[in-house]
Order: structure tokens, then C-alpha cells, then sequence
């Protein structure tokens, strides 16, 4: 079995909502060749980035008080180890899975560059009010349809500024743009939110 199709069975495994687990994963995976331009990058490292990157957050592996991207790093540092893979190419997983999130500085390798512009991306547009509205009751991201909605409003004004690369920028306008058509809409549906 090769390393990607170990690291795909053990993500299958973990079977998390779909706001955060393999779906999101296989979305932020397919978005780097959209974003990457004309920037070379280790694909194999960035697939088992972008498998890996949430693991710390998964039940079983969570750890109260700690940030789920500095528990995914160690997390999947053991697992590469286990896995044998090449020493080489470690530290560049790492650095991508550490860097990922939106609040964290960008990392200095291409691979966590794109991992960290694929991943926000994936707040944001019809798929981020998607994600959040799915977490609605379960995820402290989204406890009231209210605190979600919220949330899409400030990642629709916050997240496209934190984007790294020229393609992701432009994707996020777009993005960003779906978001304020469907607050728009909502508002007239709901009497100005008075009856969502």
C-alpha cells in the first residue's frame, strides 16, 4: 500500500462531520492546482498535508486547550515516522499542517502557502455558509444558526486579506461576493432577519 493510500484509509476511518473531515480535506486537496499558478510544488507532500491538516481537531485525537494545528503536526509526524517516509519531505508536511489556519502566519514553503490559501478558501462562498450552517448545534464555530450566519459575515470581510497568492485573491472576491448575495437575499426573506 502506498503512503497516500494509507493516509486516505486512515482519514475514511475517522468517519468526522463533513464540515471538517474527508470532504473538506478532498476540497482543499483539489483547489491547489487551481491556485498554485505558476508555482512548482511537492504534490505528495501537499496531499498528505491536506489529508492531515485538521487530525488534531478529530475525536480520539483532540486535546482540550491545545490548538488543533499544533496537535495535527505531532500527529502526523508520528504517523509519517511509522510510515517511513522519506525524512526529507517531513518538515515540509509539517511546516503546511502547523501554518494552515487562517489566524496563523503563513508558513515559507510553496506547500504551505497553497495549503494555508486552499484551506480558507473553504470558509468562504456557498461552501463556508454550507460548512457553517451544517455545524449549526454541533461545533462551538456555529452553536445558533445566528452565531453562524455571524461568523460567514466576519469570514466573508476578514479572510480574503489573508490569502497569499494572486489566484486565491481573486477566488475569494468571487467568494465573498456569493456570501453578501446570500446575506442579501436572506434579509428580504426573513423582514430584515426579524423572523429567521
Amino acid at each position: 500500500m502506498t503512503h497516500r493510500e494509507t493516509i486516505a484509509q486512515f482519514i475514511h476511518k475517522v468517519g468526522l462531520h463533513p464540515a471538517w473531515g474527508v470532504n473538506h480535506c478532498q476540497r482543499v486537496y483539489h483547489m491547489i492546482p487551481e491556485i498554485c499558478g505558476t508555482h512548482a510544488y511537492d504534490d505528495e507532500v501537499i496531499f498528505i498535508a491536506a489529508m492531515l491538516h485538521d487530525v488534531g481537531s478529530y475525536p480520539g485525537y483532540a486535546l482540550p486547550n491545545m490548538d488543533h494545528a499544533l496537535r495535527s503536526k505531532g500527529i502526523v509526524g508520528n504517523l509519517l515516522n511509522e510510515l517511513h517516509y522519506p525524512g526529507e519531505k517531513i518538515p515540509c508536511v509539517l511546516e503546511a499542517v502547523e501554518s494552515h489556519m487562517f489566524y496563523s502566519e503563513p508558513g515559507r514553503s510553496i506547500e504551505a502557502i497553497l495549503l494555508r490559501d486552499a484551506d480558507i478558501l473553504d470558509f468562504l462562498g456557498n461552501i463556508g455558509l454550507v460548512r457553517l450552517l451544517s455545524l449549526v448545534g454541533l461545533d462551538e464555530w456555529a452553536a445558533t444558526p445566528e452565531e453562524a450566519l455571524e461568523r460567514a459575515k466576519t469570514f466573508a470581510e476578514a479572510l480574503p486579506g489573508k490569502l497569499q497568492t494572486r489566484i486565491a485573491k481573486r477566488i475569494a472576491l468571487k467568494r465573498r461576493e456569493e456570501t453578501l448575495r446570500f446575506f442579501n437575499g436572506l434579509k428580504r426573506q426573513t423582514v430584515n432577519y426579524l423572523y429567521l
